[in-house]
């Protein structure tokens, strides 16, 4: 774990944090274009059945209990 003070990194050091800080937005940004062309390409019966499985919506059956007590 890196202390939050980086008044001591030498400028190599800085320089060595700032590629690395680049370098993770740019797989980040890489790994979220090859998911979205990968979503693109899929048919909608794929994006349909994906999303219903992964949905949070309440269904259309709620069933309601109440507890005396």
């Amino acid at each position: 774990m890196r202390p939050s003070d980086d008044s001591f990194l030498t400028a190599d050091e800085r320089r060595a944090e700032v590629a690395s800080i680049l370098a993770a937005g740019v797989l980040r940004l890489s790994a979220r274009a090859l998911l979205a062309t990968a979503t693109a390409t899929r048919g909608p019966s794929e994006n349909q059945a994906e999303s219903a499985s992964s949905c949070l919506e309440v269904s259309d059956e709620t069933v309601l209990s109440v507890h005396n007590g």
